[in-house]
């Protein structure tokens, strides 16, 4: 349990910031408060951690075409609004990071995004989640990709690192293939 072993560093981030606590009759919530372990500095992302959340999230943007391509409405909207948000919330946060500061603090799973994230990030998710309907689905896949694209080349560009455009730009046709060829 988490009283007696090591507390997961989500949850000790947290905690760390704060808790109110009503009631401990027992002192465990007091214990456990005790074992948090000191903040850290958010480590900045290695290479091969960058290049493969990209290999990924272009992965899954073909992935989620196919899907749409096939007429699977739920497993594309689950691509594009789940995994691939999932993603594009990690290079928003090492973006944050590489262009702001190493300590620029980006809380929990997005958590406060609009305080912390790129005013234009913020300002383009507005077209990247859909409703349940199949031109919703491209519209927002197109929007993530192009979100994804700009904050990639920007965060690999401050961290030094290589931007692997090759992989986007053979993703990126293949996703413009299945649009094109899709029942009108």
């Amino acid at each position: 349990s988490i009283l007696d072993g090591e507390i997961p560093a989500d949850i000790a981030d947290a905690l760390r910031r704060g808790v109110r606590v009503l009631t401990d009759k027992d002192l465990l919530i007091s214990q456990l408060l005790e074992r948090i372990p000191p903040s850290r500095p958010p480590a900045m992302p290695q290479s091969n951690e960058v290049h493969n959340t990209i290999d990924d999230f272009w992965y899954h943007a073909v992935w989620t075409a196919k899907h749409l391509r096939r007429g699977e409405l739920w497993w594309a909207k689950s691509g594009v609004d789940g995994r691939m948000k999932g993603l594009l919330q990690q290079m928003m946060e090492w973006h944050a990071r590489a262009t702001r500061g190493s300590m620029t603090d980006t809380w929990l799973r997005g958590r406060f995004l609009e305080e912390w994230a790129d005013p234009r990030a913020v300002a383009a998710l507005e077209h990247a989640y859909a409703r349940y309907q199949e031109e919703e689905v491209w519209k927002a896949l197109f929007a993530t990709m192009k979100l994804f694209s700009w904050l990639c080349r920007e965060t690999t560009g401050a961290l030094h690192l290589s931007y692997p455009e090759e992989g986007e730009i053979h993703a990126t046709g293949l996703v413009r293939q299945f649009f094109n060829a899709r029942p009108l």
